[in-house]
């Protein structure tokens, strides 16, 4: 499925899921790619805002018109993710696995093998490519408050088996402090990276455990209808807001629907 693509079914031209796309209608991608650029003209690209020195109220205005933009492309994945979710899975021929036979008579999966990661040299970040910055785009996805995190589940050792002594820790060394505006700056390359190609970050989404395998009501609720603190509309598109938040409540029936 491509996010680009003017036929996609998560470009409502009303209030309506099924409504018919608008024949003159840019997609929903289109349409915020151009507000991200007009917010960029005004900012900054991330290469300038990385070798700035950022005053406080200069920082809280860049990082509330980049987090606004933020909640809309996130609507936009979880609208393209629902699609993908509960589309049809495609049939697959059976698969054989091999299981051991140990003179016990236990059946026991094999053990993967562990390779201990030798410490990486610390990464030289050029200021002024941003491309090569290792930035990645926050899902934010909200926790469920009945889940229990994996590292407060309870631990089933196996009942057979060699027991291995847990290798030694890796000593690390502290990692660098970035500046302020460096953090500011790979926000906003990362949230670049994501409006020109959002298909790998609908994956990612699709995959989430939250999204995927728990499909609790309360989270997909939240981020459906999360909304930025201050509004801040756009004089050029102010349907935009109105028609993501469509998309995204479409993604959210499909995938609390049970039925």
């Amino acid at each position: 499925m491509n996010a680009t693509d003017p036929s996609s079914p998560i470009q409502p031209a009303g209030h309506s899921c099924k409504a018919a796309t608008a024949g003159t209608a840019p997609p929903l991608w289109v349409r915020l790619r151009a507000l991200f650029g007009r917010v960029i003209a005004v900012i900054g690209a991330p290469a300038m805002i990385a070798a700035l020195t950022l005053a406080p109220r200069l920082r809280t205005s860049i990082v509330r018109q980049i987090a606004l933009i933020e909640i809309l492309a996130r609507k936009l994945l979880l609208a393209e993710a629902a699609l993908v979710a509960t589309a049809p899975a495609p049939q697959r021929a059976p698969q054989l696995t091999e299981a051991r036979l140990r003179a016990t008579g236990l059946y026991t999966l094999p053990q993967p093998s562990r390779q201990r990661r030798a410490p990486s040299a610390p990464r030289i970040i050029d200021l002024a490519n941003p491309e090569t910055w290792p930035a990645r785009f926050a899902l934010a996805i909200p926790r469920d408050p009945r889940g229990v995190a994996d590292r407060y589940a309870p631990r089933i050792r196996a009942l057979w088996g060699d027991y291995h002594e847990p290798a030694p820790a890796i000593e690390r060394t502290p990692p660098r402090r970035n500046s302020d505006a460096f953090l500011v700056a790979r926000r906003a390359e990362a949230l670049r990276r994501v409006l020109h190609d959002p298909t790998p970050h609908v994956t990612r989404l699709t995959r989430a455990r939250r999204i995927r395998v728990a499909r609790s009501y309360q989270a997909i609720r939240r981020y459906t209808f999360r909304a930025p603190r201050r509004f801040v509309g756009d004089r050029y598109d102010p349907r935009l807001t109105l028609d993501i938040f469509t998309a995204a409540r479409c993604g959210h029936d499909l995938l609390v629907n049970t039925s």
